[in-house]
């Protein structure tokens, strides 16, 4: 227990597993036993950084994160496998496009990529949930506004083009203040819609 340095080990990132792959190994009796544990230490020996590989033949090659240069022979000492197994291991994960396997000039490395790595390592698209989060905030916007207001939902294109202009910090005023937009108009009927309301910055009038 002197050994378990938890800080430690997060610097080389953690495993996210599915556990429906786990399942597999226990209830599919097409899945050979041992083949999730391979894959599992495909993840763990597999670059978590970007590195350069050099040899007697090459200089400064380069292996990106997610990626590996061993031999199929390699491969077989680390499956305790052999090397026919290890072969068609490998062939079966690049015909189900779990990895690629990338052309090397060394006929005698196999280089390979493991698809959609970042994801296995539990990163995902921060710019996908980035956009999520915004698409959340105007619907709440959208809704809000409405609600207050009693107008019609239309043009909601341009409601949205609008919204995309603002700062975070905007956004948020435009939330913050349709009631008091709503509540000083002396003349409903010169409410403005949705998109306008966002485009003339009406929630940063003073009352």
């Amino acid at each position: 227990m002197n050994k378990f340095n938890f800080q430690t080990m997060m610097e080389h990132g953690y495993l996210i597993i599915p556990k429906s792959l786990l399942q597999q190994q226990i209830e599919e009796q097409d899945v050979q036993e041992g083949e999730i544990e391979a894959f599992l230490k495909i993840l763990m020996k597999v670059n978590y950084s970007d590195t350069l590989y050099n040899s007697r033949q090459y200089t400064d090659y380069p292996c990106k994160r997610g990626e590996s240069l061993y031999s199929y022979r390699d491969w077989s000492h680390i499956f305790h496998w052999s090397v026919g197994r290890t072969f068609r291991f490998f062939q079966g994960l690049n015909s189900l496009g779990v990895i690629e396997i990338i052309t090397h000039p060394d006929s005698a490395s196999l280089h390979i990529r493991v698809v959609e790595y970042d994801k296995w390592m539990g990163k995902f698209d921060d710019n996908k949930q980035k956009k999520k989060t915004v698409n959340e905030k105007f619907r709440v916007f959208w809704d809000e506004y409405h609600s207050t207001t009693q107008l019609p939902k239309v043009n909601i294109a341009k409601a949205q083009r609008e919204w995309k202009k603002l700062s975070s910090k905007e956004q948020q005023l435009a939330i913050d203040h349709i009631e008091e937009y709503y509540f000083h108009q002396t003349n409903f009927k010169y409410l403005l819609q949705a998109g306008s309301y966002l485009a003339n910055k009406a929630f940063l009038d003073e009352y």
